[in-house]
């Protein structure tokens, strides 16, 4: 028996993958200095400080979620079937680091499957622990991302250039050079992406593993409307913490120190603005109900994949070759764009067959020939 889909979750992910075409584009468009160095002035400036603001480490948090929710689904599927999840979990990790190691190497250097996959072993430490345990873990992972963001903020403050080199000349060539630029870069990528994304990830597949346990979107949830209840503070929190870090990440010329300070009220920030995310996200999928929901939801993995691929098109020597050649505001357009294509294309998919083409590679993966459950 099959438990019902719970429409919420599916434009959450479509939600969270938006969110993450914003965050990421800049980093397939942009030579990585243009990154690290704020721009001077005009519209890419003002994109910088919204995105900073209103995106950045916001909508991984909430993917992050919505990867422990999935684990509670798994855990609650195992035990209505009466089998054991661990062996199905641990191949479907080793799916998702196999998926992302050649997205890494094809698509994307910033890959986060991978670290996924290797957080996933410790969100598998934590099927049995308490409710008070998954809370002190979030919480824990909030100081812990604090203490880590102020380390970025002051190294950056610091020495800005030394972060300046990441990515090169290779995009702009063929494929193969695109590949070995890519392969080159997550060598140097995947150290920051384990520091500015694992602490804030793993406290949230915790919740989002509670969350599900607890029956957060449930008719009538009291830990929703508890949720609700606190939106004032989550607010409270969230503007000024965002704020900070949005000068802190955008303003050039900040001592360490308030470099350090700015950057550590993004562990604040981030989840604080997630929840806020959340909150609207499930009160908008409840008006529209499930036939209205985007189609990049029930597929996440592909369209999450997808993005890159349709980016390097657009951005590559292979495609158009548009690297470094339009600014942040620019690419706030593009990202939408990308964002609205990959959902459109993965709809017309949907029309043809069952799941996506890596979802259903992942159930293989997983569950072997049959693709499904014995």
């Amino acid at each position: 028996m099959t438990a019902p889909r719970v429409q919420e979750v599916d434009l959450l992910r479509s939600v969270a993958l938006y969110g993450i075409c914003l965050a990421n584009i800049p980093y397939l468009a942009l030579p990585f200095e243009a990154l690290v160095v704020p721009p001077g002035g005009g519209v890419d400036r003002l994109a910088a400080v919204a995105a900073a603001a209103l995106v950045h480490g916001k909508f991984f948090v909430l993917f992050s979620f919505l990867f422990g929710w999935g684990f509670g689904v798994q855990l609650a599927s195992a035990a209505r079937r009466g089998t054991d999840a661990r062996g199905p979990f641990l191949r479907r990790l080793g799916g998702l680091a196999m998926i992302g190691a050649a997205h890494a190497a094809l698509v994307f250097f910033g890959d986060i499957l991978i670290l996924y996959a290797i957080l996933g072993l410790g969100l598998w430490a934590l099927r049995d622990a308490s409710d008070r345990t998954l809370m002190r873990i979030a919480a824990g992972s909030v100081a812990l991302a604090a203490l880590v963001y102020a380390g970025i903020g002051a190294a950056l403050a610091l020495a800005p250039d030394t972060l300046a080199a990441q990515t090169g000349p290779g995009y702009l060539g063929g494929f193969g050079a695109a590949v070995a630029q890519r392969v080159a870069d997550w060598t140097t990528a995947f150290p920051s992406v384990l520091a500015f994304n694992g602490p804030l990830a793993i406290g949230a597949f915790a919740l989002g593993y509670l969350g599900h346990r607890r029956g957060l979107l449930l008719p009538g949830s009291a830990g929703f409307a508890r949720l609700e209840r606190a939106l004032p503070w989550l607010l409270a929190v969230a503007i000024p913490a965002n704020a900070a870090y949005a000068a802190a990440a955008t303003v050039p010329g900040l001592s360490p120190g308030l470099a350090a300070a700015g950057w550590a009220c993004l562990a604040l920030g981030s989840p604080t603005l997630a929840a806020v995310w959340f909150w609207a996200t499930v009160r908008l999928a409840r008006r529209l109900g499930p036939s209205r929901h985007p189609g990049a939801g029930r597929v996440s993995l592909s369209a999450y994949v997808l993005q890159g691929v349709i980016a390097g098109l657009l951005f590559n020597g292979y495609g158009l070759g548009l690297h470094g050649q339009i600014g942040l505001a620019g690419l706030v357009a593009v990202a939408l764009g990308v964002a609205l294509a990959t959902d459109l294309l993965l709809r017309l998919w949907l029309r043809l067959a069952r799941t996506g083409p890596l979802e259903a590679l992942l159930r293989r993966l997983t569950y072997g020939a049959a693709g499904r459950p014995a």
